[in-house]
């Protein structure tokens, strides 16, 4: 499943698309060897009859997981934004720190989002959190933050919020990588396969009856069983293939932090 949303957005559904007129192509084959005239009237008849039926449970299971794979995108994407926010309220909350533990926890915030930025989606495409990157720069910044609370000068008001801002960081964080761990359910997916194969051999059915002219309905059906299950497969993996979390508002931070935006005395120019 994993080599499948790899894939980029044409590729997918290029194979999802040759799959099934494969397997169209097989059952429309076997049918005209198989069946003859008089079985293929009286099976025809039998199709139309739980077409239905059969289109309705391909369009629920297939819905049901664009839906809920979908709703996994956006919020692995809103996530993404919180873990943002509270990277950026740490930044400003750091800038009324002396310079130099400002800078010191900065570059830390920083460390932290540019290996978020280069290696963490790479390591969670892989189902290896621990691998990324960002793991030891998370550590190093929650340590960097655990130090500085011990600072004499530092008032509670600004410990709060410093420890606020780390505690969004770190949360976003365990979240995205309790996303990553999870999988497309296999057993619904295998279902909508069968309930689509099972489409696609009611419609040569029906075809067959009723003419050659009708066989564009079935070719209609097929094309529309193989997009599914293409839209399905690549909306499943946030990490990887053709729809992936944006980074980029993680990149526009760490241009910021490095740029010095969140250190007053530094010009900006």
């Amino acid at each position: 499943m994993g080599l499948l949303t790899s894939l980029d957005s044409w590729a997918l559904v290029l194979l999802m698309l040759v799959l099934t007129l494969l397997v169209s192509g097989a059952m429309a084959l076997a049918f005209s060897r198989l069946l003859g005239d008089r079985e293929r009237d009286k099976a025809g008849m039998t199709a139309a009859a739980y077409m239905t039926a059969l289109g309705s449970l391909f369009a629920i299971l297939t819905g049901f997981l664009i839906n809920s794979e979908y709703g996994t995108l956006r919020d692995t994407q809103r996530i993404v934004g919180q873990e943002v926010s509270s990277a950026s309220r740490l930044a400003y909350a750091s800038a009324s720190l002396p310079s130099a533990d400002a800078e010191v926890l900065q570059d830390a915030l920083a460390a932290y989002l540019r290996d978020v930025q280069v290696g963490e989606w790479q390591a969670l495409a892989q189902d290896s959190a621990t691998k990324s990157p960002a793991t030891d720069s998370l550590r190093a910044l929650e340590r960097t933050v655990s130090t500085l609370a011990t600072r004499a000068y530092l008032k509670d008001s600004e410990a709060s919020s410093i420890a606020g801002a780390i505690e969004g960081v770190t949360a976003a964080r365990r979240q995205r990588v309790v996303i990553a761990a999870q999988e497309l359910p296999i057993a619904l997916f295998a279902l909508s396969i069968i309930a689509g194969v099972a489409l696609v051999a009611n419609a040569l059915l029906v075809a067959a009856r009723a003419g050659p002219r009708y066989s564009l309905v079935a070719l209609g059906i097929i094309l529309v069983v193989a997009l599914d299950l293409a839209a399905i497969l690549a909306i499943s993996a946030p990490f990887r293939g053709p729809f992936v979390v944006d980074v980029e508002p993680i990149s526009q931070l760490v241009d910021e932090l490095t740029s010095g935006q969140y250190l007053d005395w530094v010009t900006i120019r």
